[in-house]
């Protein structure tokens, strides 16, 4: 099932952006601490660093060295672990993971792949929809190698949702991208 594991985590830890399925759409991740290899990823999805990226982890503990996870936590475990993405204050995350924002976009995934990735990395990965700025995010993993060339794609499948998991802000209960109907 989830073929090229051991690859991509050497891939991870030589700072290369691999491939993974999510819980709706293909992914791409980086190691979130690795300013170089954030930017090879906003590079390939010609994305801008000002937007901020989405960090995902197997626990809550692959979080807390980004937010005050006692603090949030009754109202993070509400979502998760789970399909659910928040948005969540944070003083420690790199300005290349938060873009312009004061803020870090965070999910402790239950997706089979996503845990076991993070659970042998040893803390959370970058994660965005495997797409170009504005294009439809890859649904299969010949559409990931086709857009992608050359990049280690985990094996797996993509989880039940429709598209990419919702964004909600923790403090105001404000939607960002509201869920995808079933």
């Amino acid at each position: 099932m989830m073929d090229r594991l051991k690859e991509a985590l050497i891939d991870l830890k030589l700072g290369k952006v691999i491939a993974f399925p999510s819980e709706g759409v293909w992914g791409l991740g980086c190691d979130p601490n690795n300013e170089v290899a954030v930017a090879k990823l906003l590079r390939l999805k010609q994305r801008s660093m000002n937007k901020g990226l989405i960090l995902v982890g197997g626990t809550l503990e692959h979080m807390k060295p980004y937010i005050e996870v006692e603090k949030y936590k009754t109202k993070l475990l509400t979502k998760w672990p789970g399909p659910h993405t928040w948005v969540v204050p944070t003083v420690s995350a790199p300005k290349w993971i938060t873009g312009e924002n004061f803020s870090v976009a965070l999910r402790v995934s239950s997706h089979p792949v996503i845990s076991l990735l993070c659970e042998k990395f040893g803390g959370a990965i970058v994660s965005s929809s495997a797409n170009l700025q504005g294009k439809t995010p890859a649904k299969s993993r010949k559409e990931v190698e086709k857009f992608f060339k050359g990049i280690n794609v985990v094996g797996g499948n993509i989880g039940v949702l429709q598209g990419p998991t919702p964004i909600q802000e923790i403090e105001t209960n404000n939607w960002i991208r509201k869920p995808s109907l079933l």
